[in-house]
Parts: structure tokens; sequence; C-alpha cells
């Protein structure tokens, strides 16, 4: 992390893709080569279903803490423009590039940055507005089967004052349930919420209030490359994205049903 930062970057994760894109650089020779830089990607906009992913991905820890009551809000700028693709059009988009620039033979470096947020941004305040109508209109449910009621998510400007917060809540689900488990049960419990929280918040820090955006004018040449066959069979078109639609009735759905193994959301 000390040489990331010495050297311009957030954390070792953007810090290692460039030095694998200057390797790549040095070392291809006359092979033509495509880089491919996604944003936040996140389950599926139509295939192989809508909602599919493995595992839980950058903004779903935050939502399933969220559903879950275990947090109101997270650190976040609220006007933050955030940029989300779904994976299949992450998918669409490489294997276009990889037909178009494989069949050229031109041995040349093209990168394209599959991502929305100049083309379709997405509002922090949104997204988690749409969290909030979302969990409010088909609550979590917990293991006594008691649904779980969420406010309006919150938006923490400083480490302090999400570190208080976690703390607040913490406390208030461990005396809801003092009388089922001991005080250091409850202890235990408090300590370990906080520090995921914490955690999360540390790791998402430098991307929950990042300002820049991201062009994709090379993915949109690509697209004008495309017969409308393709741009059918193929489609990677940010912009045709509703994110109300898409985040509210199937990416939340897809990560209860997929990962959190909700019933409910089948």
């Amino acid at each position: 992390m000390v040489r990331a930062k010495m050297y311009g970057w957030k954390d070792t994760y953007t810090f290692t893709k460039a030095m694998g894109e200057m390797v790549v650089d040095n070392a291809r020779g006359q092979v033509p080569v495509v880089i491919i830089r996604p944003s936040i990607v996140e389950s599926t906009y139509r295939e192989p279903f809508a909602g599919w992913m493995e595992g839980n991905r950058m903004m779903d820890p935050v939502i399933m803490l969220y559903g879950k009551g275990h947090i109101s809000g997270f650190l976040a700028n609220p006007n933050l423009v955030l940029d989300v693709v779904p994976v299949d059009m992450v998918v669409n988009a490489t294997l276009a590039a990889i037909a178009k620039h494989g069949a050229a033979e031109n041995p040349e470096l093209n990168v394209y940055q599959i991502v929305s947020s100049i083309v379709n941004p997405l509002v922090t305040r949104d997204l988690t507005q749409m969290f909030y109508e979302h969990f409010s209109s088909s609550p979590w449910t917990d293991s006594n089967r008691r649904q779980i009621s969420v406010s309006k998510f919150r938006h923490f400007t400083s480490m302090e004052e999400f570190s208080s917060h976690l703390r607040e809540m913490a406390i208030h689900r461990t005396v809801a349930n003092s009388s089922r488990i001991t005080p250091q049960r409850m202890e235990t419990i408090c300590r370990k919420s906080v520090e995921l929280g914490v955690y999360l918040a540390t790791l998402y820090e430098a991307y929950t209030f990042y300002a820049g955006r991201f062009d994709c004018s090379n993915v949109l040449r690509l697209m004008d490359c495309m017969s409308e066959e393709e741009k059918k069979e193929f489609g990677f078109d940010l912009r045709s994205i509703s994110w109300k639609d898409y985040i509210k009735d199937i990416h939340i759905p897809g990560l209860r049903r997929n990962v959190m193994k909700d019933r409910a959301a089948k």
C-alpha cells in the first residue's frame, strides 16, 4: 500500500492493474492487444438471465448489511456519480473488441473503458434511494421470520461519524436481543459489527468520494462498427439501462436469490 500511494494510486488493486497493463504493452511485440477496463461490475442485465451473479461484489456487502438492518447508511458523497456496469455487457463488449481487432491483425494496442458515468450517470443518492424503496416494499426477514424495517439511507462524510453510527446500530441490535444472548456475546457482536463496517468504509472510501468520470468513446465507436443484428445479439449499450429498473427489480433480487439465498426472492 505504501508503494502504491507513493506512485499516486489509492490502493494496491488499482496499482497492480496499471502494472499489468504496462507489462502487456511492453511485451506484446507484433501481437494485437485489447485492454478492457470495466468499472464497478455487477449482476447481469439480461444474459444468461437477469440478475445472475456469483458472490457479493463491490457495493453488494453494503446492500446486504443495509437490508438486514445492520447499518442505515454508509461513508459516501451523496452527490457522487458511481460508475456501474452489468457483467454481461462487459462480456459482450469484450467479444466485439476481440472480433474487430483479431480479424484486422493490426499489431496495435486498443483500450476500451466499459463505463457508464458519462453516457448514463448514476448518482449515489439516487442509488441508495433505490435500496430504500426495494427493502421497504420487499423487506428482508430475520431467522424468526420477522420483517426487518429499514430507514432512509444516510450518507456519512467522515469515518468518525460513520464509526459512531455503527456502534449505535450494534448496541441497538444487541439490546433488542439481550434476553437471548449473554453480555459477553453482545460485546463480541458489537465489536465485530463495527470492525466490518469500518473495514468496508476504509476499503471503499477512495471510490465513494472519487469525482472522476470515465470516457467510453472507443466503446461507442466499436458499436458503430457493428451491424444491427450484431448489436442485438451482443448488446452493450449502457445508455439503454434504466438504473431504477435494474437496481430495484434485477440486481437486488438477484443478490438476494443467488447470494443471500433468500427464498422470498425466488
